[in-house]
């Protein structure tokens, strides 16, 4: 055997140790890497961190607050959209399998969205917590019960900071209190409560919050037949109603518009959830925004009737 090496030249000694590299060294490093790759720690704080998904940014709005980084946030319906219209992607499907809880409202509860979504995750171990409070989010005391209805659930799925989220809960709370009667004075030295309106039935509670008098609501566009909508003038015009208020999320402002055009009043479309207008993420931006485009369509109203 070591007169067979000695025989051998350089060059044959070099094309020995290409081919014994390329068989055997290349793929024990091939076969090692992705073994490597797989066994790399994953931080303390990703999983210690429970990750929960929301079914509006409202909720999303208010958990965010409330758990300051404590709990990964992820909303499911894009704040400017109608819950009842949108579709779910495989994206949010994948999220909720990962979640440890899903925050929905009352009404998402039954629709046929909600529960297929939660069926396609086929997470045994998800938390399914229903914020149950009245279906008019930008009224300040509804989103102060909301606010205790989140910190409650969250501090149920994460107990060890439940104390935490109480305390933020009652600094959240007073905040929106205060905004309230911050918005309501501008409306208050308006005199909304002279002004007669009519407005989509999802912003009914939050005009009449407002001070407005509402006349008649009306439901979706796409529901509203030509028999409604011309009770619905025949009603503005007797009453002669100043304001036509619609709902960013029901979407089909046309015919809103036609209307306010067939009785002289003035459109304005405002938003049921943050986020729904551009820089207006949180529920106090949102309101002062809504505020801010009634008090505009109020102001060119009365700039045409004196």
């Amino acid at each position: 055997m070591k007169s067979l090496w000695k025989s051998l030249s350089a060059v044959d000694l070099l094309a020995i140790s290409l081919v014994f590299y390329a068989a055997v060294l290349i793929p024990a490093v091939l076969i090692q890497a992705p073994f490597e790759a797989q066994v790399q720690p994953v931080s303390v704080e990703k999983l210690s961190r429970p990750s929960i998904m929301t079914g509006s940014s409202l909720i999303a709005d208010v958990a965010q607050d409330l758990t300051d980084g404590k709990v990964e946030v992820r909303n499911l319906i894009p704040p400017g959209m109608c819950p009842g219209h949108y579709d779910v992607k495989p994206s949010d499907v994948e999220t909720l399998a990962n979640s440890k809880a899903f925050l929905i409202h009352n009404w998402q509860q039954n629709m046929k969205s909600i529960t297929g979504l939660v069926e396609a995750a086929d997470n045994p171990g998800l938390i399914v917590k229903v914020i149950d409070v009245p279906d008019a989010p930008m009224v300040p005391d509804v989103q102060v019960e909301a606010i205790d209805k989140i910190a409650q659930a969250l501090g149920e799925i994460d107990s060890e900071n439940s104390a935490y989220y109480q305390q933020k809960a009652e600094e959240r709370k007073q905040a929106v209190l205060a905004q309230g009667e911050a918005v309501g004075d501008r409306l208050r030295e308006a005199k909304a409560s002279e002004i007669k309106v009519i407005c989509s039935d999802m912003q009914a509670e939050f005009v009449k919050w407002a001070g407005f008098d509402v006349i008649a609501t009306y439901g979706r566009p796409e529901d509203l037949s030509v028999a409604e909508i011309e009770k619905l003038v025949n009603q503005a015009k007797q009453a002669s109603a100043a304001l036509v208020i619609d709902n960013l999320q029901s979407g089909g402002a046309g015919k809103s518009k036609a209307v306010a055009q067939d009785i002289g009043a003035i459109q304005v479309t405002i938003s049921n959830f943050p986020g729904g207008f551009e820089n207006t993420e949180t529920w106090e931006k949102t309101i002062d925004k809504n505020v801010d485009l009634l008090l505009e369509a109020l102001n060119e109203w009365r700039e045409q009737h004196g």
